[in-house]
């Protein structure tokens, strides 16, 4: 484990969150939802991981962690802590989370995600389950369907 400057962990994040906040709220939100995305930045919220020592929490090939902490960076989810040196075998880069706490809550038909960042900022992305138009059903419109298919039964 990589402790880091920090000053420059803080620098990286404060970058993190300039370039999380260019980026379209709905791939955030979409991004934020998969397991293995959360599960690494549950992983360096309170520290800073280098990828090989990820993957091994996540249970992924190094490979595929590298390009997920790519696209990670890329949204500005994770900042980058330091260099360090791992067994040996030279450099690796360690990487901390920017997200500090998440809800997600279900109800009234809608995904209601909390985020609160490690500036002090949160955001709520909400998405409805049920489209708008489901909502004006009129239950007449229901009994005269269900009383038109008794009286095809009855006949």
């Amino acid at each position: 484990m990589f402790a880091g400057n920090e000053l420059q962990v803080e620098t990286s994040v404060h970058a993190a969150m300039k370039t999380l906040r260019g980026v379209e709220r709905t791939q955030i939100a979409k991004f934020l939802i998969d397991p293995v995305v959360l599960y690494v930045l549950a992983a360096t919220s309170k520290r800073c991981l280098t990828v090989p020592e990820m993957a091994l929490l996540v249970n992924l090939p190094a490979a595929t962690c590298y390009k997920l902490i790519c696209q990670m960076d890329k949204l500005g989810l994770v900042a980058f802590c330091s260099n360090g040196r791992t067994n040996g075998r030279g450099k690796a880069a360690a990487y901390t989370s920017v997200l500090k706490e998440m809800h997600l809550e279900m109800k009234n038909s809608a995904i209601v995600l909390r985020v609160t960042w490690k500036n002090g900022t949160s955001d709520e992305f909400r998405r409805d389950l049920v489209p708008q138009t489901v909502d004006r059903c009129l239950f007449a419109e229901v009994s005269l369907i269900a009383a038109v298919a008794d009286s095809a039964i009855s006949d």
